[in-house]
């Protein structure tokens, strides 16, 4: 059987989040891939120490993005609307695609634009898809949707591609985790960091508390078809 791929999913809260606390993570989670979303400068220094090849963006607000890899990759831009998003492919021979998002917040103010902006980022995540993932190759999609189960982005999402970790669940029986609260350090709410794909498969997933950001890490353990 193949060796899993181990990716990690996570908000850091622009910079917020306690970053001797990701060192901990990124030590005892060890993951091949990490995508991150409001990454800041801070945290972008210890992730690049601990992954060979990254593509990592930091700024002070919530448009800071970065993916690190410790198998080689490519790395690119995916031009969405208002927050890019990033992508990269990844490894030698069967290569698979993993795209890093963060879409809008549906409740900022005014909520009416911000409905537009997502409408539009769904829009451009689509065509984009449509041009650069190869039918024949593994498409990973992963990050902060802002969108649980219940919104219309959500379902718009899986109707091109699987919810590997609610399938994951589904198999074992175990419960699907939400990954949001209201404020670090408050129990978690909402399950709106996800990961999605085809080609590909959860064979584990769990949910890992971070210090100082209102969103947990999602750890997932991949396998491909």
């Amino acid at each position: 059987m193949q060796r899993p791929i181990r990716l990690m999913t996570a908000n850091l809260l622009a910079d917020r989040a306690d970053v001797g606390h990701l060192t901990r993570i990124l030590q005892e989670v060890d993951p091949d891939l990490l995508l991150t979303q409001e990454l800041g400068h801070t945290a972008a220094k210890t992730i690049a120490a601990h992954f060979p090849h990254h593509d990592l963006r930091p700024n002070e607000d919530s448009r800071g993005r970065g993916i690190a890899s410790r198998l080689s990759a490519d790395f690119g831009e995916i031009p969405l609307p208002w927050r890019p998003g990033l992508w990269a492919r990844v490894g030698e021979g069967r290569a698979f695609l993993v795209a890093n998002i963060h879409m809008r917040n549906p409740v900022v103010f005014p909520w009416w634009q911000s409905a537009r902006i997502r409408a539009q980022q769904l829009d451009s995540l689509f065509a984009w898809a449509d041009q650069s993932a190869d039918g024949g190759m593994p498409f990973i999609l992963a990050g902060d949707m802002n969108a649980s189960p219940a919104w219309p982005a959500y379902k718009e999402l899986t109707e091109r591609w699987d919810d590997l970790v609610a399938r994951s669940a589904e198999e074992s029986g175990a419960p699907t985790e939400p990954t949001w609260a209201w404020r670090p350090g408050w129990p978690r709410l909402l399950r709106i960091d996800h990961v999605f794909g085809t080609g590909a498969r959860v064979v584990a997933a769990r949910v890992e508390p971070m210090s100082g950001s209102d969103h947990a890490a999602v750890v997932v353990d991949l396998v491909f078809d």
